[in-house]
């Protein structure tokens, strides 16, 4: 993930989307140097709800959100999860 959001320490279980309209305008320009706070694993994804997520750990413990896992809308490049992803395995 690229960018964190204070909208994401709360989570507890559902798919996370960050609220965009509480920060300022964002260019929507690709930016191959884009700033970086938080790296994740994402482990997974599914449908909820009719919504497509990642099934993403995180690295703040297993008290944190839903055992240390929360949910990430995907096909929408939340939070730059998809535009800077590193490297990916499919486990069969």
């Amino acid at each position: 993930m690229s960018e964190v959001y204070d909208d994401l320490r709360p989570y507890q279980d559902g798919v996370y989307h960050h609220d965009f309209t509480l920060d300022h305008l964002k260019s929507s320009e690709f930016d191959p140097f884009e700033l970086t706070n938080h790296a994740v694993l994402i482990t997974g994804y599914g449908v909820e709800d009719g919504v497509k997520y990642w099934n993403v750990k995180n690295s703040w413990g297993n008290d944190w959100g839903n055992g240390g896992y929360f949910k990430i809308r995907r096909g929408t490049d939340e939070c730059g999860i998809e535009s800077i992803a590193v490297e990916t395995k499919v486990v069969l």
